[in-house]
């Protein structure tokens, strides 16, 4: 199910929803279809750090006490 970003061209309001399909998207504020569709803004993947290996005297990853 896609999220698309729209303008409504009758109250300004600015607004994402899900459309499916051939579903036409209304203006949650005032319930037009004249609406402008917007560029998504994409959410960059955030990173995870790679585990350094674990320890051999308390089996924990990364700093551990015995250092």
């Amino acid at each position: 199910m896609p999220l698309f970003n729209y303008h409504c061209t009758g109250c300004e309001t600015e607004f994402e929803t899900l459309v499916m399909g051939s579903e036409q998207p209304e203006c949650p504020e005032c319930g037009s279809t004249a609406l402008d569709k917007l560029l998504s803004r994409v959410a960059a993947e955030p990173r995870i750090p790679e585990p350094v290996g674990a320890c051999g005297s308390c089996a924990q990853y990364g700093a551990c006490a015995s250092g």
